[in-house]
């Protein structure tokens, strides 16, 4: 059984992951815990006629007019065979709703007659979309009807973000748009606020064997059991899933934690420019910097100190706030802002302070203190448990 999980996954793992997927999918399974996740919210479909349905797939149109009803449903078919290719937890049939507003999916019924939470889920297509949107907006939507079908009590922001991802693979002319996940990186990235799809799509091409299933392992992994009707039992949710499936992906000791740490040197290349939190002149002598802005777990900090007229040493010292997991890396930029080399700063455990000493300076064209807030001491991150705890920092920075 573990042979066959692991193929499904698609994740690149070490052999000796196998034996760790056999237990970690028998604890997904336990007995549900009294954990609450988001509400249980069943809406009713637009009362909208039926204008088209695929002789291919299981899929029809409600609502538009006949030309853009054809269009819509021939995008449809085209995400529903990328999504085949791409691992996608299709749903045995899908309605889409063409009507005048933004693009979203929803539940319409749970099935509580499956021993996991299950439900019917469909989707809004904005009318107003054509081209190369309509394609991105039905695929994305299909892909997160189909999350919410198997993962019905997925947080609002990893549905957006995994189906984003997804769509953008799908859909050749689309693009992930950056901006605001790289303007606020403070931001934990299960804030709806966040736009966490270049997160997600960053771990699927970073740890998948093909694209897409990463990113669609971490809903099948993910099934709860719901005994109420008020909020879903969101354990396990997306992040514990990754959690779990990074264990040892770079090597024995590798975790998420060292995941996030390396994805916050990523984002200085991710397609959009990171806020640096504070850009400072060399430091000819030493230099307190405060945290403009608190970090909060998952959400990362940027100080970015200009190469020019850099002494041969480079000296960092880092403290933090209690309770917070920090880890601090030390980058080095050359003219274009490429990374051309890093150094890690070593912390105790449940450490709050945190020493580096740079001795290649030489060709720098600027360095940038990154520091990944990866968590907390006491729980696990949880996108259901926000608004999350952000953490100051003080950084002392100098030459030598």
């Amino acid at each position: 059984m573990s042979n066959s999980l692991f193929a499904y996954i698609g994740v690149m793992t070490p052999p000796l992951a196998l034996v760790f997927w056999a237990n970690s999918t028998a604890a997904m399974s336990a007995p549900p815990t009294d954990a609450a996740g988001k509400a249980i919210v069943i809406e009713a479909p637009p009362a909208l006629p039926k204008t088209g349905c695929s002789f291919h797939r299981a899929i029809c149109v409600h609502g538009g007019d006949a030309a853009s009803s054809k269009a819509t449903l021939e995008a449809l078919e085209r995400a529903w065979e990328a999504g085949v290719v791409l691992g996608v937890p299709l749903p045995r049939t899908f309605d889409a709703y063409l009507a005048p507003e933004p693009s979203r999916s929803a539940i319409a019924d749970r099935d509580s007659l499956r021993h996991f939470d299950y439900a019917t889920a469909f989707s809004i297509l904005d009318a107003r979309a054509a081209g190369c949107a309509r394609d991105f907006e039905a695929a994305r939507e299909l892909y997160a009807a189909s999350a919410l079908s198997v993962a019905p009590a997925i947080d609002d922001a990893s549905l957006r973000g995994e189906s984003t991802a997804l769509a953008s693979l799908a859909v050749p002319c689309a693009s992930i748009d950056a901006t605001s996940f790289q303007s606020r990186a403070d931001r934990a990235l299960a804030d709806p606020e966040a736009n966490p799809a270049p997160f997600f799509a960053w771990v699927d091409d970073a740890f998948g064997k093909e694209p897409g299933r990463a990113i669609a392992a971490t809903w099948a992994l993910a099934p709860t059991k719901t005994r109420g009707d008020e909020h879903w039992n969101a354990e396990p949710d997306v992040f514990d899933v990754m959690r779990e499936s990074l264990k040892d992906a770079r090597g024995a000791g590798f975790s998420f934690e060292d995941a996030l740490a390396e994805l916050s040197v990523a984002r200085l290349d991710l397609g959009a420019p990171v806020r640096f939190d504070w850009d400072v002149a060399w430091p000819k002598s030493a230099r307190s910097l405060a945290s403009p802005l608190p970090v909060a777990p998952t959400g990362v900090t940027y100080v970015r100190i200009d190469g020019s007229g850099a002494a041969s040493r480079l000296r960092v010292d880092a403290t933090w706030e209690e309770h917070a997991k920090m880890r601090w890396t030390v980058v080095k930029l050359d003219a274009s802002g490429h990374v051309i080399a890093q150094w890690e700063a070593k912390a105790q455990p449940k450490a709050t302070e945190a020493h580096l000493q740079v001795v290649d300076t030489q060709g720098a064209a600027a360095f940038v203190v990154v520091a990944a807030n990866v968590g907390n001491w006491t729980s696990p991150f949880d996108p259901d448990d926000g608004p999350w705890e952000p953490h100051g920092w003080l950084l002392t920075i100098g030459q030598e």
